[in-house]
């Protein structure tokens, strides 16, 4: 597996993760793969389990919270070992439903959401971006599926307990979502978390 988290240096994907962090008080990241070989309905649950439990995942996690100005991962673990993932069939219209969602509708501590045509904008756009490299005439288009999210560490916010570890990402709240998205040998996982 190989990172191509440089690919998500985008203004598209920059307008939504700064979108999200502001109305769901979030440290939103967004990470993009190259797997070994194709995902398929047959091996799609394995290749993000390799991934989520991989070397790549924790260095990838580090970068994108160091792009995003967030520093919030120290050295500590992510995942833990014995996690199991578990996937929810989304789609595309889900998967847009759940980016609105976000905008709109979601657990808003500061009272930002986005009205309708602002988040229109800055969903199409990000939409937009993820077909920019699919050919002309190809009919596959993203895979999405929900990641319960509880396969990281947890920062003890809302159960008034210490951190699982320095690295601990989710809340265990209502803004804690996974998403993962496939197509060919790629795929992506958006993350977001957040507490008043």
């Amino acid at each position: 597996m190989r990172s191509l988290l440089h690919d998500v240096d985008a203004p598209a994907v920059d307008a939504l993760l700064t979108a999200v962090d502001e109305v769901m008080n979030s440290n939103t990241l967004l990470l993009k793969a190259r797997a070994d070989e194709p995902i398929t309905p047959g091996n799609r649950l394995s290749v993000l389990e390799a991934f989520v439990h991989g070397p790549l995942f924790p260095d990838m996690m580090r970068t994108a919270d160091r792009a995003r100005h967030w520093d919030n991962l120290q050295s500590g673990p992510l995942v833990p070992r014995a996690t199991i993932l578990k996937l929810t069939e989304l789609g595309m219209a889900g998967f847009r439903a759940r980016l609105s969602w976000m905008l709109r509708t979601a657990f808003s501590p500061y009272r930002r959401h986005l009205d309708a045509a602002h988040a229109d904008k800055v969903i199409d756009e990000f939409l937009n971006w993820l077909d920019r490299d699919r050919p002309v005439g190809d009919g596959e288009g993203w895979s999405c599926w929900s990641v319960h999210p509880d396969f990281m560490y947890l920062t003890g916010y809302y159960s008034d307990q210490p951190p699982q570890s320095d690295a601990a990402y989710f809340d265990a709240g209502p803004n804690d979502t996974a998403t993962y998205l496939h197509r060919g040998n790629i795929l992506m996982l958006l993350l977001t978390n957040g507490s008043p």
